[in-house]
């Protein structure tokens, strides 16, 4: 399912409320009902200090040794569904204005603060408007867009913590309900490469165990799919 003007017409009333009404997926599996996250690990100032350089290609210079932990990314009432419309993703269906936060500690890869979206030009890389992109400690990308703000302390180069709040919910870019559209990918061209940054696996099952309070990790899920795909240096040909 896409929540974009030009795909609206694909939502279904029970999940573009934000009263927590679930769906099912395809099968009859259900998707779960509304959770209602409305704590988290306090906001941490991030350091300005440039990250040490990492040993392992593709991962993010962590501080510690001690395993990484996760959190939900939305602070608020939300709902979302098991399937995406055409590529892997998560659309998160909340109020604006919620608190979207760093699922795990990592350092920031990209911030868009100014909406360039315009419908007639229909540009990929401008969909996702106001956005943060973060290359976890973990060596997987995190993405959120839609974004009604992103913090003035959020920028490339600063480190988070689990939990740390990056911006706020809303409906910028190719949006037409207020939402987090939220990928995990590869790092691969770490900025630039909006095809992947996106989402090239299925979210879902991660966020289930982050709402449960459970350190699911997307890395090897995310290696298999490098190892399978590359790093595609062009968008599909239907983006």
């Amino acid at each position: 399912m896409r929540f974009s003007r030009r795909g609206f017409g694909l939502l279904t009333a029970a999940v573009v409320a934000v009263s927590g009404c679930g769906t099912q997926a395809s099968g009859g599996a259900p998707v779960f009902p509304a959770a209602s996250t409305d704590t988290a690990t306090p906001a941490v100032e991030p350091s300005s200090a440039a990250p040490s350089p990492s040993s392992t290609p593709g991962r993010s210079a962590s501080p510690t040794s001690r395993p990484e932990t996760y959190a939900f990314p939305v602070i608020g009432r939300n709902s979302y569904a098991h399937v995406h419309h055409d590529y892997p993703a998560t659309d998160l269906m909340t109020a604006c204005g919620n608190r979207f936060v760093a699922v795990t500690s990592g350092t920031i890869l990209a911030v868009s603060r100014v909406d360039l979206w315009k419908p007639s030009v229909n540009a990929g890389a401008t969909r996702g408007g106001l956005s943060v992109s973060l290359l976890g400690d973990d060596g997987v990308r995190y993405y959120g867009s839609h974004l009604s703000a992103v913090l003035t302390t959020i920028k490339p180069g600063v480190r988070v913590r689990t939990g740390q709040t990056l911006g706020r919910t809303g409906d910028s870019g190719d949006s037409s309900a207020c939402h987090l559209h939220f990928g995990i990918s590869p790092p691969c061209a770490r900025v630039g490469d909006w095809y992947t940054q996106r989402g090239v696996v299925w979210p879902w099952p991660y966020l289930d165990a982050w709402r449960e309070g459970q350190n699911r990790s997307a890395a090897p899920a995310v290696a298999a799919w490098r190892k399978a795909h590359g790093c595609p240096a062009h968008p599909p040909t239907n983006p």
